[in-house]
């Protein structure tokens, strides 16, 4: 009997759940299902696996995808020119530009939604009605799928496609295709680091105890302005909840980086140049150093886009009014958003976060893990609980 020369993918630690391996094996030998933490993590199964080993070769820990030229990058401070999608967008709308962009020429676009079990996955849309379930970011770890060999079928009978999701996920897709597709637009985002589904669910399960059934959560809400974003929770009844105090411990814990993912804490697919062609995020800071003359719309929220190849110009160069747009430098995007170079810090609690998880109610694991310092609580109060009027003035005389 002919022996196999079974797979060896990369450790559990430094895999990010991307899917690569699982959408490249023509044989069914590798699914998708979580570990011991909630994290999505590729299953070998011995007896259909062929030995083949394009799992091996598609890894983008094992073989990291080309970048591209750092002289090429060029930055802008931008905002949809739509002030309700602004509003209703995590930042200042750049994302839905692009993609209403992309819809409007017939192409596709892939990024992350809520499904019905308040689980996160990403999937392909056509209609710029379902823009709204792509909006906004989610903060836990999303589910791929299939979603890279679909793509895959839709470029290879013309389509074009908008492909949205972390750094890791990005370089996945990347190794995945194998080569450059000059109708795949590759579009991610700084990343701080993606919690589990499981911690997620828990805390829904936790607010719906409270609550009623919690069937939409909002991480990034503006009605005090973009640097003060709310968390806002809408439960199956329409009642809308304002997590404030105690109720707010899942940002507090992403926030504290105790229960990220491992490979978020020595990430292999941050900085500058990147693998991607547009690279999105908050414009955090932004006329700290350099003037910016456009102090009234900064509440409302600053996108930061990277342009990072000649493709990526051309495709911004159509997104036309729908977006303003100045151009500033890396360095200050940079400034702002250090997650986009550097993994954060891994916390001694990390340890056991994940383990407790598995066997503490959520009530002492928020006892143990997420209350926050004298120091964070107030500036939460700060936050939460001051009128927005002085809230913007505070921020204002940060601006030149």
């Amino acid at each position: 009997m002919e022996s196999k020369n079974f797979p060896i993918l990369c450790e559990d630690k430094d895999c990010t759940g991307c899917a690569a391996c699982v959408n490249i094996c023509n044989h069914g030998a590798l699914t998708l299902a979580c570990n011991e933490e909630g994290f999505y993590r590729p299953r070998l199964n011995e007896d259909v696996c062929i030995g083949c080993g394009m799992c091996e070769k598609t890894c983008p820990i094992l073989n990291p995808p080309d970048r591209n030229p750092a002289s090429d990058a060029v930055v802008y401070a931008a905002w949809h020119r739509d002030d309700e999608i602004r509003n209703h967008s995590s930042s200042g709308g750049a994302f839905t530009a692009l993609a209403e962009t992309m819809l409007g020429q017939g192409g596709l676009v892939a990024g992350a939604v809520y499904t019905e079990d308040m689980s996160i996955a990403h999937t392909i849309i056509s209609d710029a009605n379902d823009l709204v379930r792509l909006r906004r970011s989610k903060y836990a770890q999303s589910r791929i799928g299939s979603v890279y060999a679909d793509i895959r079928s839709h470029l290879r009978s013309g389509k074009k496609v908008m492909f949205v999701g972390t750094p890791c996920q990005v370089a996945g897709l990347k190794c995945y295709m194998g080569k450059d597709y000059e109708n795949l637009l590759l579009v991610d985002f700084i990343c701080h680091g993606v919690p589990s589904t499981s911690v997620l669910h828990k805390y829904i399960e936790w607010l719906s105890s409270r609550f009623g059934k919690i069937n939409h959560l909002v991480f990034r809400d503006k009605r005090k302005g973009w640097y003060d974003n709310l968390r806002i929770a809408y439960n199956e009844s329409g009642r809308e909840i304002t997590l404030r105090g105690k109720y707010d411990v899942y940002w507090f814990a992403f926030n504290n980086n105790n229960n990220l993912q491992e490979s978020c804490y020595a990430c292999k697919a941050l900085g500058f140049p990147r693998a991607s062609d547009i690279t999105l995020a908050d414009f955090w800071r932004i006329g700290h150093r350099i003037p910016f003359g456009h102090r009234d719309d900064i509440e409302k929220g600053v996108s930061m886009i990277v342009a990072n190849n000649g493709k990526a110009k051309a495709f911004i160069k159509e997104v036309g009014t729908r977006l303003y747009l100045e151009e500033r430098t890396l360095e200050e995007a940079i400034a702002g958003n250090i997650a986009g170079i550097q993994s954060c810090d891994r916390p001694k609690e990390r340890d056991t976060f994940y383990k407790d998880l598995n066997r503490m109610d959520f009530e002492t694991l928020c006892e143990k893990y997420m209350v926050p310092n004298v120091r964070q609580r107030m500036l939460k109060l700060f936050r939460e609980y001051l009128p927005y009027c002085i809230i913007k003035r505070v921020r204002l005389a940060n601006q030149k």
